[in-house]
């Protein structure tokens, strides 16, 4: 699959989801909410820049599951747009979309970021997590995504 169609892909399988309230952008199981500042105040996930993302990098790890799912395509499209980019973003996607090991502490945590993905947000996941596992320095990353989780999602 061509990047310019799995951008769409990616694009219509998000489109409906509703923008999370303040009060939602939070995981419960975060202790504060530092990694996610800039998004309160009902940032929409288009407007989002590149800069942002950047800036950004960790906030998918302190979101909750429905932040997550209304963000993620934002930072997955960054991605496959800026695969060569030295930036920690594209990794830092990548990692939040790997819970790790169910012996790993942070599995369940990590886990509970899909918990509201549906069957069509998840194969497009999968789609992206597969693209990527062919780039050289990304590729390791998307693997252990598709290995720890996705392949039998």
């Amino acid at each position: 699959m061509i990047e310019d169609d799995l951008c769409r892909w990616i694009e219509e399988a998000f489109e409906d989801v509703p923008q999370p309230s303040d009060d939602e952008l939070l995981h419960p199981g975060c202790m504060d909410d530092c990694d996610i500042l800039q998004f309160y105040g009902g940032v929409s996930s288009q407007d989002m820049s590149g800069a942002m993302i950047v800036y950004n990098y960790a906030a998918l790890t302190a979101f909750s599951a429905a932040a997550f799912r209304y963000y993620l395509p934002a930072y997955m499209l960054w991605t496959l747009r800026n695969p060569d980019s030295i930036e920690y973003a594209g990794e830092a996607t990548l990692r939040a979309l790997d819970p790790g090991t169910a012996d790993e502490m942070l599995h369940d945590f990590q886990k509970s970021h899909f918990d509201e993905l549906d069957r069509a947000q998840v194969e497009v996941v999968k789609a992206f997590l597969l693209t990527i596992s062919d780039h050289p320095d990304l590729g390791e990353y998307a693997d252990a995504a598709l290995l720890n989780h996705w392949l039998d999602a």
